[in-house]
């Protein structure tokens, strides 16, 4: 027995079987890029607290052997666990903050200049998305990190 077509449209708008299946398959790649976002997070804050975790290492051997470049950037290198990175340290002096002088030197009040040691990291971040921008839609670009840094200074006493 055949249906009558307005009966058969208002059955298929009150069947909800499909609606499920196509609300789901709307959402998914919002929600992917959710996780793959929250993983890149993720990932960055690692990756900079094992920076910063290296940069304290390399500026403790720093406080015995401040003159030791290489291996405070060895030591700070390997503390993070990491390949790829890069250290930089450097000793410097102060009389006033901000103002740099010379460690041989004494301060204008009298005094010797406070010695500070700094370790820097520096590493090459890669994005679970790849490349340096994802487009999304024409106004809608996101540019991931390119690098994580870290760096530590302390007073040498």
């Amino acid at each position: 027995m055949a249906m009558k077509s307005g009966t058969f449209l208002r059955s298929l708008a009150s069947d909800g079987a499909g609606s499920a299946m196509l609300e789901f398959t709307i959402a998914l790649p919002m929600l992917l890029l959710l996780v793959i976002g929250t993983m890149d997070l993720a990932r960055f804050g690692l990756e900079k607290s094992a920076l910063l975790q290296g940069a304290r290492a390399g500026v403790q051997y720093g406080m015995a052997a401040p003159n030791d470049t290489a291996i405070i950037n060895l030591t700070a290198q390997n503390a993070t666990g990491l390949s790829g990175v890069t250290a930089t340290s450097r000793k410097f002096c102060e009389c006033t903050p901000g103002v740099t002088a010379s460690c041989s030197s004494t301060c204008s009040g009298g005094g010797l200049p406070k010695s500070y040691i700094n370790v820097m990291l520096t590493k090459t971040f890669t994005s679970v998305l790849g490349g340096p921008t994802v487009r999304f839609d024409s106004p809608a670009t996101w540019i991931p990190p390119m690098s994580v840094s870290g760096s530590v200074t302390m007073i040498i006493p």
